[in-house]
């Protein structure tokens, strides 16, 4: 299999079902309530309801710069039941002038949505995503899989301190977690303004390595390695709480679902120690076998179960009352253990005997015990599958939930890529490799190795897609959703950040069954805009060198950011990204610019050939993308072959 761009091997299917459907008839979104927050369309027997409110429940107006949370429910006309398990995608465009959208304009703004053609991109896009990777140079990388440009999808880069090892995401998905134990500390980057806000010191020589946030997302947990402590963030302050004295080595971190309880596994005392969420007292310390590293808490049964590596037994634990009291008898070898989404059964991973078991935590029974790839290490689950991921294999296996539960269960190895995890030792980490995808149906699974990213579509037999990791070795992978999820039984539920004041119009599209219509919303200009007048922070002019840009020879390209308030040089940014790109986007290019001059910014590149370029720019610091100001023409000649530079440029 060739590594073809992700974009480019699911778009094509995509998109022609997708313009299939729509030349069926759609109702006119003309009928539609114009209420600025909340309203109802109804076609066919389906119903939409949109509402569009304040995320501060202290507010009650729409403005921008702040977040709003979009509420979409779908349900039967006649009966009022809920339509479940769908997928509704949404965008919010400011209105450019004139009337509501037309029919046919209404199609037209979706198709350009879903194609997701740079020029077209929406103000508010509810149903992105983002691709993390956590990778060995310092680094974290930002890609964006839904953008329709063939050579580059990298959106930011965040250097760290240090090379990160673990990671974890706030339940509010606002801000991201990452231990160095080089630096002995931990990094919080905030995720929608993609930078580093802050590090927090955790002890000299310290080694914070594991990390994880509680379930109620008020405080974040990070074991110190080769210590007798671990380390309590108040995530609402970014303070350090607390050092928690527990017992000596290696940390795992678990919570029971209500976070009252901190479960601390520690390796060299071969025990676990119990901790009150509150007031940070151990309430107990418990005996569980030799290496325990193993640990997952089964919400249904509210028991914790403890895999001792070099012992022959997992331990289950009552958190309510501070004791062991069950045994699970297995194999020494278990070093990954989790519960699947309804809590009941546990999976174990026996790296040992390269097995994956099933327990179904109702009676601490075994219920099956299957092969799996080599040397599994980590297990991750979408809505029907669960994923394993070997150390000594360049596959992974997928096993059906439904056939696990009932202990029958069939195993698939699936190829992810050429070089299994252990052709690089120095990049096995404890981060996750595999990522599933907001569907439900896929999933993401890194390797190192090769520095890519392979998409795998559940009912396939192969990868149908790869991401570049752009010359970066990944050791961590996560997906950041933001998209419209079922947040209550056909309730499908988000929320954004508003970008622009004005009229908003909010396509909102259902593919089964198949409605679409233009909302609207209206939303009042924010301080900020306010103060700057309701428009872009940044002018952008080119600085174009007299003898012209050369092709094959590389080239400084030089842009002039001026503030739109002051109308002075808008010195000192450290963030401005340049995106080149020749239309329709076969080739691209994003660079960090660097500043020459007081206001002037400068990157350089070599072009491949003659022909007419585009230019846009875009700073996190100023709240300005890509879009907030039109594309700058390059002109760029071959002197080698002036027949072809003369016909490209007449283009």
């Amino acid at each position: 299999m060739s590594n073809r761009d992700l974009t480019l091997k699911t778009a094509a299917p995509l998109l022609a079902a997708f313009v299939a459907w729509l030349a069926l008839a759609v109702p006119d979104p003309r009928g539609a309530s114009a209420a600025p927050t909340a309203q109802r369309f109804e076609s066919g027997g389906i119903a939409v309801d949109l509402s569009v409110r304040p995320a501060d429940p202290a507010q009650s107006v729409l403005r921008a710069g702040e977040q709003a949370t979009v509420r979409v429910r779908v349900t039967e006309t006649q009966t009022g039941q809920p339509m479940i398990n769908l997928h509704p995608r949404a965008w919010m465009q400011a209105r450019r002038a004139g009337d509501a959208p037309s029919e046919t304009e209404c199609r037209e703004k979706v198709g350009n949505f879903v194609a997701g053609a740079l020029p077209q991109r929406a103000d508010v896009d509810l149903n992105a995503f983002v691709v993390v990777t956590l990778n060995d140079d310092k680094t974290l990388t930002f890609i964006n899989p839904q953008v329709a440009l063939t050579v580059s999808k990298l959106e930011s880069i965040i250097v760290l301190p240090g090379v990160g090892v673990d990671w974890a995401l706030s339940p509010s998905k606002d801000f991201l977690y990452v231990t160095m134990p080089t630096e002995s500390a931990v990094a919080i980057v905030d995720v929608r303004t993609r930078k580093l806000v802050k590090t927090i010191a955790t002890g000299e020589r310290s080694a914070p390595t594991r990390v994880s946030v509680q379930p109620d997302g008020r405080q974040v947990w990070v074991g110190l390695d080769g210590s007798d402590e671990v380390v309590v963030i108040d995530a609402a302050t970014h303070s350090q709480a607390r050092h928690v004295k527990v017992a000596a080595g290696l940390h795992t971190l678990a919570f029971s679902s209500d976070s009252r309880h901190a479960f601390v596994s520690n390796t060299a005392a071969g025990s676990v120690s119990l901790v009150d969420t509150r007031s940070l007292d151990v309430l107990a310390t418990l005996p569980v076998g030799d290496t325990p590293v193993a640990m997952a808490y089964g919400a249904a049964a509210q028991v914790l179960y403890v895999a001792a590596l070099n012992g022959d037994r997992i331990s289950v634990i009552d958190p309510l009352q501070r004791k062991v009291v069950g045994i699970v008898p297995a194999r020494r070898g278990i070093g990954a253990l989790q519960f699947e989404p309804d809590g009941r059964h546990a999976l174990a991973l026996n790296r040992l005997d390269s097995t994956l078991t099933v327990i179904d935590s109702a009676d601490h029974r075994t219920v099956t015990t299957v092969d799996v790839v080599k040397e599994p290490d980590q297990l991750r689950f979408t809505q029907r599958y669960v994923y394993v991921r070997g150390l000594g294999s360049e596959k992974f296996s997928l096993l059906e939930l439904a056939a696990l539960r009932a202990g029958s269960p069939q195993v698939v190895d699936i190829q992810a890529g050429r070089l299994a995890p252990s052709s690089r030792p120095a990049d096995i980490g404890v981060a996750d490799m595999i990522a599933p995808m907001p569907d439900g149906n896929a999933a993401l699974i890194a390797n190192a190795g090769e520095q890519l990213l392979y998409l795998y579509q559940e009912g396939m037999m192969a990868p149908t897609g790869t991401l570049q990791n752009y010359k970066r070795v990944p050791r961590g992978l996560l997906l950041i959703d933001r998209s419209l999820s079922e947040t209550a039984p056909g309730v499908y539920s988000t929320t954004v950040t508003l970008h622009k004041a004005g009229l908003l119009d909010v396509p909102v599209l259902v593919n089964a069954p198949r409605l679409l219509n233009c909302f609207e919303v209206t939303v009042e200009p924010g301080a900020r805009e306010a103060a700057q007048a309701v428009g872009p922070s940044l002018v952008v002019e080119p600085v174009l060198a007299a003898e012209g840009i050369e092709a094959h020879t590389p080239a400084a390209v030089r842009i002039r950011l001026i503030d739109a308030a002051s109308r002075q040089p808008a010195t000192g940014l450290v963030d401005v990204q340049v995106l080149l790109f020749a239309p329709p986007g076969h080739w691209q290019r994003r660079r960090w610019a660097v500043e020459a001059e007081p206001g002037i910014y400068e990157i350089n590149e070599s072009f491949p050939r003659a022909g007419v370029y585009q230019m846009m720019v875009a700073s996190n610091a100023r709240s300005f993308r890509f879009t907030d100001a039109p594309a700058i023409a390059l002109n760029v000649r071959d002197d080698a072959n002036p027949a072809a530079s003369t016909a490209a440029l007449s283009h």
